[in-house]
């Protein structure tokens, strides 16, 4: 699906776009609650469609971690919790870069 036809998603939003979004997050790290925060761990993973804070700041952690692991001439994105055409790209980018 071309960046360009996904929905831009932020907090409160909820359904099929969400899931997906849950489901790329998972394929390049699992996350949960760690002493109540969001953490990359390998446990309490929570696959229920709904952009929540929990969602949120595992994606703000996302766009953090890809803008230091994605060096020149990667462009930076904006870390600001919401998934927009520059995070969909970015997590195509990472996916196909852990994952094959």
């Amino acid at each position: 699906m071309p960046v360009s036809t996904l929905p831009t998603l932020k907090e409160g939003d909820s359904g099929d776009a969400v899931r997906f979004l849950e489901q790329l997050l998972s394929s390049i790290y699992w996350f949960g609650l760690q002493q109540g925060r969001p953490s990359l761990i390998t446990s309490n993973v929570r696959f229920d469609a709904n952009y929540d804070s929990q969602c949120q700041q595992i994606v703000t952690e996302f766009q953090e971690n890809y803008n230091a692991t994605f060096p020149f001439p990667s462009p930076d994105i904006k870390v600001d919790g919401v998934v927009g055409p520059e995070t969909w790209k970015a997590l195509g980018d990472a996916i196909f870069k852990y994952t094959y």
